[in-house]
């Protein structure tokens, strides 16, 4: 489904204005969730569901607005230190936000552990659609959520496997 929304998001014509930076991010968080709640086998009842997509866009504009804050108070930092110090910030709070939500919601046996497994995990993949999307010009804050997207829910995925083995065994 999210290799779906991804190429769905690559193909789409968007505005890019960046007033419209807190509309698309609020989309891209409604877009994940509503993945994760169409393919998470827990059953939730449906204002539930709608629930935790409405946080998960909220949550989304958030984040950007503590990296837009972030990096505003991290200028002084040489070359492009202070936007890699305040994309990292602004992508492990939400993936540890975003997390602890999926827990509240869906995975009530999500760890510490796992929490942190899946904040790095989303770090690196901010840390690397950065660096692509300073390369290839093509690229634009979407596909900062679809790497998001993917560590998030690669290591989501990773961990649950993982806290199941452990319990088998």
């Amino acid at each position: 489904m999210l290799i779906g929304l991804s190429v769905l998001l690559a193909v789409i014509p968007r505005p890019h204005a960046p007033s419209d930076l807190n509309a698309s991010f609020a989309w891209y968080g409604a877009l994940h969730a509503s993945a994760l709640t169409l393919t998470l086998r827990a059953r939730q009842p449906i204002w539930r569901k709608c629930l935790f997509v409405a946080i998960a866009a909220g949550l989304s504009v958030i984040t950007l607005r503590i990296g837009m804050v972030g990096r505003h108070l991290s200028e002084t930092l040489p070359g492009n230190a202070g936007l890699y110090t305040a994309l990292g910030f602004s992508a492990v709070t939400g993936a540890l936000i975003y997390g602890i939500s999926v827990r509240q919601f869906w995975i009530s046996a999500m760890t510490p552990g796992s929490l942190a497994i899946i904040s790095l995990s989303c770090l690196f993949a901010s840390y690397v659609a950065l660096f692509t999307g300073s390369h290839l010009h093509v690229l634009g804050p979407w596909w900062l959520a679809v790497l998001w997207w993917h560590a998030f829910s690669g290591a989501l995925w990773y961990c649950d496997r993982r806290d199941k083995r452990a319990t088998q065994e």
